[in-house]
């Protein structure tokens, strides 16, 4: 793996902000009258492209290290644990791409925020949110692992952030949306993602409030997945969701699923590539498993 770190210019970015502001009027204007047939996935790719050349734009005169498939930015602060962001992402880029039978065009751009609040604040979110990684727009900002990990040893950090980190979780978004045109219910990127995250790192995040015992959200519910009061359990329940289509129809009959999306399928249409009649019959043979050993 090649790394190189540069200092960005402190002048004016490629695009002014004027233009760059037309042009997202004019892609809001066109996601809005085009939803349906070819024109959707044109107009979610510029309006995508259009993300992250505003991101672009705003942290140009930040310092790069460009590697294999990632270019990481970040601030002087962060110049001693980018390297270790860049290793991390490398390493989750082979299994994602692999799992997922596609890889994303160009070097992924990966922002480092040295704060919870300035990360927050690139979303225009309240300082409550805890995010510590972001896929959006067709780049990646994580914050900071000095902000998160305890101690100081370079190497305790890497291994950490290695093993805890959003990278894995937040590339298999990325590469989701790619392949996909966006294409997926939200639960469905948000289970695959932790699918991917503990296949491969390992990390399940465990959190009282997403126990099953309770009553559960049913599919319908899902599709409201940000709106969800419960987000522990909602998180849980895609993850489990996914967790059984792998138990059930294997890596093979996940692929299909996506490779459906990627093809422009419904998310129904999906589900019979790989050998589930319905979301209804997705949902039953889920909570049978569950009342098996799925859970």
């Amino acid at each position: 793996m090649t790394m190189r770190i540069v200092s960005g210019p402190a002048g004016r970015g490629l695009i002014p902000r004027s233009l760059l502001a037309v042009i997202c009027f004019g892609l809001v204007l066109l996601l809005v009258f085009c939803q349906t047939g070819w024109l959707r996935p044109l107009t979610y790719q510029l309006a995508r492209a259009a993300a992250q050349a505003d991101l672009l734009h705003r942290v140009r005169s930040w310092q790069t290290l460009t590697g294999e498939h990632f270019v990481v930015k970040f601030l002087p602060q962060d110049r001693d644990v980018a390297p270790l962001v860049l290793q991390a992402a490398e390493a989750a880029y082979a299994p994602v791409t692999k799992d997922l039978a596609y890889a994303p065009p160009g070097r992924t751009t990966v922002v480092i925020y040295p704060t919870r609040k300035e990360l927050n604040a690139s979303f225009g979110w309240s300082a409550q949110e805890s995010a510590m990684g972001v896929y959006w727009g067709g780049a990646i900002r994580v914050l900071s692992p000095k902000a998160w990990v305890e101690g100081k040893d370079p190497a305790e950090i890497g291994r950490v952030f290695l093993t805890m980190g959003p990278m894995a979780h937040e590339f298999t978004h990325l590469v989701l949306d790619y392949k996909t045109c966006g294409n997926y219910p939200r639960w469905f990127s948000e289970g695959l993602a932790q699918y991917e995250e503990l296949r491969h790192g390992g990390v399940l995040w465990d959190d009282p409030a997403a126990d099953f015992t309770g009553e559960l959200y049913s599919l319908a519910d899902l599709e409201r997945f940000s709106d969800l009061p419960n987000q522990s359990l909602a998180y849980r329940q895609a993850l489990s969701l996914v967790q059984y289509l792998a138990a059930s129809r294997g890596e093979a009959g996940l692929k299909k699923i996506i490779a459906a999306l990627g093809d422009g399928a419904g998310f129904p249409e999906a589900l019979a590539a790989a050998g589930i009649t319905s979301p209804a019959a997705l949902a039953a043979g889920w909570q049978t498993w569950l009342a098996g050993a799925g859970k």
